[in-house]
C-alpha cells in the first residue's frame, strides 16, 4: 500500500515551520513522490493551504457539516488522482480534537478505501514547556487574563497534555504505526527539523530539497515579558472582543510594536515553580506509557528539557517605572491602532461575566473553547 503521513501536532512544537517548508517545497514534491495536498475551497487566499487547518475544523465540529463534506470530498479526489506514493497532512490540532468525532478512524478509512495506510506523527516536549507555549499562544491572541501561575493550576490537569491520550486514538486507527519526536532530544543535536524527517523515513527523498537555512527555519517567535503584560492588560479592556478580524493579529501588532521599541530581546518566561511541579508529577506515568509506546525507552533517556533561565513574568512582581512605561506604551498605541475606546466600568464588568459563563456551559456541554478534558 501507499502511505498517509498524518502530523497532528502537538501545537507549538515546530508545526508551522515544517508545515512552511513543505507548502514552499510543493511544486517539487511530485518528483520525489511526495504530495502535500491543497484542500482549502476554491478562491481561498494562498496561506489557507499551507497546513490543512480548514479540513482540521470542519472534521472537529467547527465548522458546518456541508465544509466537512466538502473537506473530505476533496482529500478524496487529491488519493484519487495522485501518482505520489506517500501523502502528507498536517494540521497542529489533530492532536487535540474531541475523540467522540472520531477523526482518526474517519481518516483512515478514507485513506484505506485509496489505498494508503496511514501514518501518524507526533512532537512532543515537557509539559511545561507546553503549558508555556500555550499561554503565550493565549497572549497573542489577547485571550488571557491570568497570571502564568494561575493559568497552570487552571489548564495543567487539562487532558491537552496527555499526550500517551492524545496519541491512543490515532495509534490505533494507524495500527500502531506511530512516530514520537521530542523537541530536543537526549540522541542527538540535529535540529528538530531534521529529527522530525527522518523520524517520518523521508531523509532520502526531502533531504535533497532542504537547505541548510530550512532545518534551521523557526517561525512564530514567541511573545516577550512586556507584550505579554500589555496583552493582559488589554484583555481586561476588553479589546478581544470588540475588535473585528483575527484575533491573532492584536499579538502580531503588539510584537510589532515591541521589537520596534527594541523591547523583549528574550522570551516570556513565566513564574510557576510550584505548579509546574505538580504538573510535572501528574503527568509522569503518561510520559513514561508514551515512552515505552513509541520509543521503548524511559521518557527521561529521550527527551531534553529547555536550560534553565529565572523567570521574568512581570505581573508577580514591582514593575521598575521605565518598564511600566513602556508598558504603557504598548497598550495606547494598540489601542490606538486599531481605534479601540475602552469601554466605561460597568460594560467591562457585565461582559467580563458574560465570557465566563459562556465558557463554564462550553465546558458543560463538553465543547469548551480551550481545554482538551
Amino acid at each position: 500500500m501507499r502511505r498517509a503521513i498524518v502530523h497532528i501536532g502537538m501545537p507549538r512544537t515546530g508545526s508551522t515551520s515544517f508545515q512552511e517548508i513543505l507548502a514552499r517545497l510543493r511544486p517539487r514534491l511530485g518528483s520525489v513522490g511526495l504530495c502535500y495536498p491543497k484542500l482549502a475551497p476554491p478562491g481561498s487566499p494562498s496561506a489557507a493551504d499551507v497546513n490543512h487547518h480548514l479540513l482540521g475544523r470542519a472534521l472537529d465540529g467547527r465548522d458546518s457539516g456541508r465544509l466537512r463534506r466538502d473537506g473530505l470530498d476533496r482529500l478524496s479526489r487529491t488519493l484519487s488522482e495522485t501518482r505520489a506514493d506517500t501523502v502528507i497532512l498536517s494540521y497542529e490540532d489533530f492532536a487535540v480534537q474531541r475523540p467522540g468525532l472520531c477523526v482518526p478512524s474517519v481518516l483512515a478509512d478514507m485513506f484505506a478505501r485509496h489505498g494508503f495506510a496511514m501514518d501518524v506523527a507526533l512532537v512532543v516536549k515537557p509539559q511545561d514547556e507546553q503549558l508555556a507555549s500555550a499561554y503565550a499562544l493565549r497572549m497573542q491572541l489577547v485571550a488571557e487574563p491570568r497570571t502564568f501561575d494561575e493559568f497552570v493550576r487552571r489548564e495543567g490537569s487539562s487532558g491537552r497534555y496527555d499526550y500517551a491520550a492524545r496519541l491512543a486514538p490515532w495509534r490505533r486507527a494507524a495500527e500502531g504505526r506511530v512516530i514520537a519526536v521530542p523537541v530536543r532530544d537526549r540522541r542527538s543535536e540535529a535540529p528538530l527539523l531534521a529529527r522530525l524527517v527522518d523520524g517520518l523515513g523521508l531523509s532520502a527523498r526531502l533531504g535533497p530539497l532542504l537547505s541548510p537555512g530550512d532545518l534551521t527555519y523557526r517561525t512564530n517567535r514567541s511573545a516577550g515579558p512586556i507584550a505579554v503584560e500589555a496583552s493582559r492588560r488589554l484583555h481586561g479592556l476588553g479589546l478581544h472582543r470588540r475588535t473585528a478580524g483575527h484575533p491573532r493579529r492584536l499579538g502580531h501588532l503588539l510584537d510589532d510594536l515591541a521589537q520596534a521599541r527594541g523591547l523583549d530581546a528574550e522570551p516570556f518566561r513565566g513564574d510557576a515553580r510550584d505548579a509546574l511541579a505538580i504538573v510535572e508529577a501528574g503527568h509522569s506515568l503518561a510520559n513514561e506509557r508514551l515512552a515505552a509506546m513509541c520509543w521503548n525507552r524511559g521518557w527521561d533517556a529521550i527527551v531534553a528539557h529547555a536550560p534553565m533561565r529565572p523567570p521574568n513574568e512581570l505581573a508577580v512582581r514591582q514593575i521598575p517605572t521605565e518598564i511600566e512605561a513602556e508598558v504603557d506604551r504598548l497598550v495606547t498605541e494598540t489601542t490606538a491602532r486599531v481605534a479601540f475606546r475602552t469601554p466605561p466600568a460597568w460594560l467591562r464588568r457585565l461582559d467580563g461575566a458574560v465570557e465566563r459563563s459562556v465558557e463554564r456551559l462550553a465546558d458543560l456541554a463538553g465543547r469548551p473553547a480551550w481545554r482538551v478534558r
